[in-house]
């Protein structure tokens, strides 16, 4: 009962996360790909750098500090809602997107570089014909296997970021648990994040052969 009841938020939280991060990391990554080495490869690649670097928890209370405390624009602790939801969204953000876009570029890049797309340049393609009909459609199995690991990492719930903000979801409900000794509820969530991460790989598998007729 108490896990079902922390699902509801940690699904909210993981889904805005995710949706945010892929609205971000994807398009940055193709153009960084696309320019590779220019300015605004340079931009990201310096955003990656700080992203991995600062841990969660410092970016948490930074942002908790300046925009809650400071600003007053958002509450200090959350209480649901849209304003609770955009702290805790984009302290995931930030970590997962510093991550992401450089993958994405490296994806791109490594298709980029394949003999069938030389040979398409070599045949008077357009660019952009190449990289939206063939690279990018090349580079989406990759891409979803990462989104099935993120959003396997945001489902497991993000213990610090839930309990800075007080989001009541599954990672404040574990890091309570393992202040007090809880032992069946650790157990439980453990059993829960077992089952989520086959759950999501699965499905991921499923959806290669969605996406590819190679793999059907």
């Amino acid at each position: 009962e108490e896990i079902g009841s922390k699902i509801g938020p940690t699904l909210i939280l993981s889904v805005a996360a995710l949706f945010v991060t892929l609205l971000i990391s994807i398009p940055l990554g193709v153009l960084c790909a696309l320019y590779k080495d220019r300015l605004l490869d340079n931009i990201c690649r310096v955003f990656s750098f700080i992203g991995i670097a600062v841990p969660s928890f410092l970016s948490s209370l930074l942002l908790l500090y300046f925009f809650a405390i400071q600003l007053n624009w958002l509450p200090v602790v959350s209480k649901g809602g849209f304003q609770g939801l955009i702290l805790p969204v984009t302290v995931l953000t930030i970590q997962c997107s510093a991550k992401f876009i450089r993958q994405v570029r490296s994806i791109v890049l490594e298709q980029m570089n394949q003999e069938y797309v030389r040979g398409a340049i070599a045949r008077g393609v357009t660019k952009s014909k190449i990289l939206f009909s063939h690279v990018l459609r090349n580079a989406w199995l990759p891409i979803i296997t990462l989104i099935g690991i993120y959003f396997g990492i945001f489902l497991s719930g993000a213990a610090i970021v839930e309990t800075i903000f007080s989001w009541q979801g599954i990672g404040q409900l574990a890091v309570e648990a393992v202040g007090r000794k809880d032992y069946p509820v650790i157990q439980a969530i453990i059993l829960w994040l077992g089952i989520l991460y086959v759950a999501v790989n699965f499905l991921v598998d499923l959806s290669y052969s969605l996406l590819d007729p190679r793999v059907r």
